[in-house]
């Protein structure tokens, strides 16, 4: 799949918020193990803008609705941490940083973002002799109050993403940790 990048324009069928070169560039100025071929670093570009699409309670409104952009940006009614107006018809910097930085995890190790697991599925232990096994509890796999712990793991790569969106997203209400890394 080729990248269709969001200009701030509303592309209907937009999967990515930054184009490889700019990736590219961002990474040979900053550094960082950006290193593979193009079809996996644009697949990486792909996974980390629909990752960035889904995080929660993004502030303002999508600026053409439902159905009519393909991911979360552009959007209405958006303030930096400065107190400036984000313009509605652009992806702003801080969108393309995380981006990069959700892009390299996925690059790393692809499915990081969205890891699966199946609670009480995952082995605990093993014994062969007279064969046992053991599964893992919720609590076990981290799993805590329903939600997936699993993330935590993945800390030291995402605070870049964490420390750049902090003013433009909140996150859900009752939380005691911000998404995505979860208690």
């Amino acid at each position: 799949m080729s990248l269709i990048v969001e200009t701030g324009a509303c592309v209907p069928n937009a999967n990515s918020f930054a184009t490889l070169a700019e990736a590219d560039a961002y990474f040979a100025d900053f550094g960082g193990a950006w290193a593979g071929d193009d079809a996996s670093k644009e697949s990486a570009l792909i996974r980390a803008s629909a990752w960035l699409s889904t995080y929660p309670n993004w502030d303002g409104r999508l600026k053409c609705g439902r159905g009519n952009q393909g991911l979360a940006w552009p959007r209405n009614g958006v303030v930096d941490c400065e107190g400036e107006t984000v313009p509605d018809n652009e992806v702003p910097a801080e969108v393309k940083i995380a981006t990069y930085a959700a892009a390299l995890v996925e690059l790393t190790a692809a499915g990081s973002l969205t890891p699966g697991v199946t609670p009480g599925q995952q082995v605990k232990s093993e014994k062969v002799d007279v064969i046992e096994v053991q599964y893992m509890t919720p609590k076990d796999q981290g799993v805590i109050d329903g939600r997936s712990n699993t993330v935590a793991s993945l800390r030291p790569m995402l605070t870049q993403v964490q420390d750049v969106l902090r003013c433009m997203a909140s996150f859900p209400s009752g939380s005691k940790t911000p998404w995505p890394f979860v208690a």
